[in-house]
């Protein structure tokens, strides 16, 4: 492990002044990726290529998360679906892999994990496949068969989060080429829509019984279904990717950000469910 960790340090000591060297037009995607793919396995932060401070444009970060998503799927990955964030006022999509939706109620250790951590959300599984631009939420919503309460569980394995947290446009810079540091969705019981107001639904969020993060129905101003809609039109449609009936869209936080301690976590969507799992050290 010692001498894995060291042939990786000394692997990203010689990327990093590269992809540095002469700003963003000498970045190879490809070899980023690999490096983000390798930090990856050997239990490392990303190296900050992006989050830096540094101008780079979308086209160069979504072309470095396209090469991380394509390098995973090369070594036996499968495309389980798609996420999205900081939607509408800056969007940004990733790709979550079938390998990592969970559900029951798993167990997970906290040292599989750079740094986990615990999100709030609501999956969306359509009746069939989608390869043409949806028309409105109306629309959407007729090609939807499922909802499930869900929990993100991604690995945000990116340097000074504390200090991109409070740095919108630097986070997204960070977050798009490390494909918003997918690793596990945990699903719940899954619902028809039809019944179900989920722009209102109040969601309670606990650790070891004690609240967490809460999003109040009575007062929600969200608009969930626009957020969906961005993801398959702007992101999986407009980037090439397909749609399928077996994959889910998570369109977002909705109790916050929580940081993972080991304990009981356990989130409640009133009339949309319940999904609890454990953390172990």
């Amino acid at each position: 492990m010692k001498l894995e960790f060291t042939a990786m340090m000394l692997f990203l000591c010689v990327l990093l002044p590269a992809v540095h060297a002469g700003g963003g037009p000498d970045i190879d995607p490809e070899r980023v990726a690999r490096a983000y793919l390798d930090a990856r396995k050997a239990g490392l932060s990303f190296p900050e290529v992006f989050g830096n401070g540094e101008q780079h444009s979308d086209a160069l970060l979504y072309e470095v998360q396209r090469k991380l998503v394509e390098l995973q799927l090369d070594e036996g990955l499968t495309i389980g679906g798609y996420k999205g964030g900081f939607i509408p006022k800056a969007s940004i999509g990733g790709v979550l892999f079938a390998e990592g939706v969970l559900k029951g109620r798993p167990i997970l250790k906290r040292t599989d994990f750079q740094n986990l951590l615990v999100e709030a959300e609501i999956a969306f599984q359509f009746c069939a496949a989608i390869k043409l631009p949806v028309a409105d939420v109306a629309a959407l919503k007729a090609l939807t068969c499922n909802v499930y309460p869900a929990i993100e569980l991604p690995d945000a394995a990116v340097r000074n989060l504390d200090g991109l947290l409070r740095d919108l446009p630097q986070l997204r810079r960070a977050l798009i080429p490390t494909n918003m540091a997918v690793a596990n969705v945990l699903l719940g019981e899954g619902k028809n829509p039809n019944s179900l107001d989920l722009d209102h639904l109040t969601i309670r969020a606990t650790h070891n019984d004690v609240e967490i993060g809460n999003r109040d129905g009575s007062t929600s101003n969200d608009d969930i279904w626009s957020r969906v809609l961005w993801i398959v039109n702007e992101f999986v449609l407009a980037r090439g990717y397909e749609l399928s009936a077996e994959h889910i869209i998570i369109p977002g936080a909705l109790t916050g950000l929580h940081q993972s301690t080991p304990g009981h976590y356990k989130v409640d969507y009133g009339a949309l469910g319940e999904v609890e799992f454990r953390i172990e050290p």
